[in-house]
C-alpha cells in the first residue's frame, strides 16, 4: 500500500497576533463608523473611540492611523459596496440615461444610511496627502473605469474612450456635488438623482 505524502503548511509564529491585530482594527473601524454616523467627523475624538473598544489611544493610532486615514479606510469599505451596485446595473438593459438614473438613485439610497461617514470623505477629497492622497485618488479612478464599461454597455451606439471618460467624470463630480446637497441642504432624494444626471448628461457638453 503507497504512502500519501502530505505537505506540512508553515504556520506564521505570530499568526494569533496578526489575527488579533485585524480584529482590533475591525472594531476600532466599526466603534468610528458608529461614533460619525451619530455625532460628526469633526466631533469624533481618538480617546473616546479608545474607550469605546477598550484599547489605548495608542493602540488606535498603530492600528488604523490618525482620524483621516481611518476615515480613508471606512470610505473603501463603503466603496466596495457602491462597486457592487455598478456591477449588478452591468446586468441591466436599459438605455444610458435610464441606467445611470438607476444607478444614482440605488448609490444615493445606500449612501443616504451613512451620509456623515460619506460627506466627510468627500470634503477630505482635497486635503489628503501622500500616500493618502495617492491611495483616495487611485479609489476615484478605479470607480471611474467601472463607470466607464457601464456607459459603453448601457449606449445604444459604440461611446469613444475620451467621452466615456467626460461622462464618467461628470458623473463621479456630481455624485459629490450630490452628497453635498443631501448632507448640508436636505435636500430630497429624487431632487438630487435629477441634478446629478443632469449635471452628467448635460447636452451643450
Amino acid at each position: 500500500m503507497g504512502r500519501v505524502l502530505t505537505q506540512r503548511r508553515t504556520v506564521r509564529a505570530d499568526s494569533r497576533n496578526v489575527v488579533r491585530g485585524e480584529q482590533t482594527r475591525q472594531r476600532i473601524l466599526q466603534a468610528a463608523r458608529a461614533r460619525i454616523l451619530v455625532e460628526s467627523f469633526e466631533a469624533m475624538r481618538l480617546d473616546d473611540l479608545a474607550s469605546d473598544v477598550g484599547v489605548t489611544k495608542a493602540a488606535v493610532i498603530k492600528s488604523v492611523g490618525g482620524k483621516a486615514s481611518m476615515l480613508l479606510l471606512l470610505g473603501e469599505e463603503d466603496r466596495l459596496t457602491r462597486l457592487e451596485v455598478i456591477r449588478d446595473a452591468m446586468a441591466l438593459r436599459s438605455g444610458l440615461r435610464r441606467r445611470l438614473t438607476d444607478v444614482v438613485r440605488r448609490l444615493l439610497e445606500l449612501d443616504a444610511s451613512r451620509l456623515n461617514v460619506v460627506a466627510a470623505y468627500v470634503g477630505y477629497m482635497w486635503f489628503w496627502t501622500g500616500a493618502d492622497h495617492d491611495r483616495s485618488h487611485a479609489m476615484v479612478e478605479d470607480t471611474r473605469s467601472r463607470l466607464c464599461e457601464l456607459i459603453a454597455d448601457a449606449s445604444p451606439v459604440p461611446v469613444p474612450p475620451a467621452r466615456q471618460r467626460i461622462l464618467s467624470l461628470r458623473l463621479v463630480a456630481a455624485y459629490a456635488i450630490g452628497i453635498r446637497e443631501l448632507h448640508f441642504r436636505k435636500c430630497p432624494l429624487e431632487d438630487t438623482v435629477r441634478l446629478v444626471i443632469d449635471m452628467t448628461m448635460d447636452p451643450s457638453g
